[in-house]
């Protein structure tokens, strides 16, 4: 008995020092990450009902860029940042904020006027599955498996958007031509991590962010701009702008720490599977937060989506490769 008390004594003792197995800690930076973009679709809706698009976007990823700028200083030197970067890299980087920061956030937040929250999360977590489809133009050949978790995927969306569309009819104005302008935000996502692959090999991640959410502010700015003409600040109720903060801080920053936080103590094969984690806090939140009805085919899509995630991911474990952004610098 002395000794098995002595022995549940050091691994406690182990766990509170910080020996525990690091892929616990791993895991749930990842969860958390996967959770918070998850999120953004519910904060997406509040920003839409109140303010201008392209003028909030403007601002958020202005306090996103602040804040990531000064991550790079603080972290100069320390190999996970790098200021020396060359003309082929920046075009590339502003590619990749033209495509996963502007055409994303434009074409989500302008679906998110026209359709629920409920039915966006679960499209938006639909990415693995187009990027899987952009990759044939690329040149890759995709296993059965991944062709399985693609139309599985697809079959969820399908599921939420053709039979879900009536649960939430009342709360849409136009679920339909909704659906489709967020899909198009998800190709722009996807393009987002197809150019990634062509500066991940040589620059940090942290790097990436900070320059892409830099490149996505100068493409707000001017329409921003434009908008503010007319606007009365005075008028947008506080869950606005409390949602403008929380997606610059915590989607776009302390989503992206912690998911690299995790990255760099699991495979991405092993990462991937938690993007999981977007639909069903989506759906969760849409229905506490926004109100709106969950029903059968939120659920049946959610399934399917997951699922089909997890085929791809496995299918592709063996050439699975970081990403440089959690979905979402939604």
């Amino acid at each position: 008995m002395g000794i098995g008390n002595h022995q549940r004594t050091e691994r406690i003792l182990s766990f509170r020092r910080g020996r525990a197995n690091p892929a616990i800690g791993a895991y749930l930076s990842l969860a958390i990450s996967m959770s918070i973009v998850g999120s953004s679709v519910v904060t997406g809706k509040y920003i839409t009902d109140a303010m201008p698009i392209f003028l909030a976007s403007a601002i958020r990823f202005l306090i996103a860029s602040i804040l990531l700028g000064c991550w790079t200083i603080f972290k100069r030197g320390s190999g996970e940042t790098r200021l020396h970067i060359s003309r082929h890299d920046h075009a590339v980087m502003a590619l990749q904020a033209l495509t996963g920061i502007f055409m994303f956030n434009v074409f989500l937040l302008l679906g998110l006027k026209l359709t629920t929250a409920t039915a966006s999360g679960v499209i938006t977590s639909a990415t693995p599955a187009i990027i899987a489809l952009l990759c044939i133009f690329l040149g890759e050949r995709l296993s059965g498996r991944i062709w399985t978790g693609v139309l599985l995927s697809m079959a969820g969306v399908l599921a939420v958007n053709l039979f879900g569309a009536a649960a939430g009819n009342s709360l849409a104005s136009n679920p339909f031509l909704g659906a489709l302008l967020v899909l198009v935000a998800v190709i722009g996502e996807a393009l987002y991590t197809i150019f990634g692959k062509m500066v991940s090999g040589r620059l940090p991640a942290a790097t990436i962010a900070t320059w892409v959410s830099f490149y996505g502010m100068l493409m707000f700015l001017l329409p921003g701009l434009w908008q503010l003409r007319g606007f009365h600040p005075e008028s947008v109720p506080a869950s606005a702008w409390w949602s403008v903060a929380y997606s610059a801080t915590f989607v776009t920053v302390v989503a992206f720490v912690l998911w690299f936080r995790g990255l760099q103590r699991v495979p991405a094969s092993t990462a991937a599977p938690f993007t999981g984690m977007i639909p069903i806090v989506a759906v969760l939140l849409a229905a506490i937060l926004l109100h709106e009805p969950v029903g059968w085919p939120h659920i049946v899509g959610v399934a399917c989506v997951i699922g089909g995630i997890l085929l791809i991911t496995h299918g592709s474990a063996r050439r699975a490769r970081p990403v440089e952004k959690p979905i979402a610098q939604a």
